[in-house]
């Protein structure tokens, strides 16, 4: 994905900008009244995220130019 974002021309210091949001995100799940330890989040993003939104789409015009 980040050389992805490169070939699209994101600047360096917003891709470190990236990299930092996806390695610092942490989480917790709730079932039922029971709450979970915090466990860090290794791949994927995260849902509802304003970024996972923007990604998405430069993933979506790669595989738009790759068929055309």
């Amino acid at each position: 994905m980040y050389n992805l974002l490169i070939e699209f021309g994101i600047p360096t210091k917003r891709l470190s900008l990236i990299k930092m949001c996806r390695k610092k995100s942490y989480n917790r799940v709730r079932v039922g009244k029971y709450l979970s330890e915090i466990f860090p989040i290794k791949n994927g993003l995260i849902q509802g995220d304003a970024l996972c939104s923007l990604l998405l789409n430069f993933v979506l015009e790669c595989t738009i130019m790759m068929f055309r």
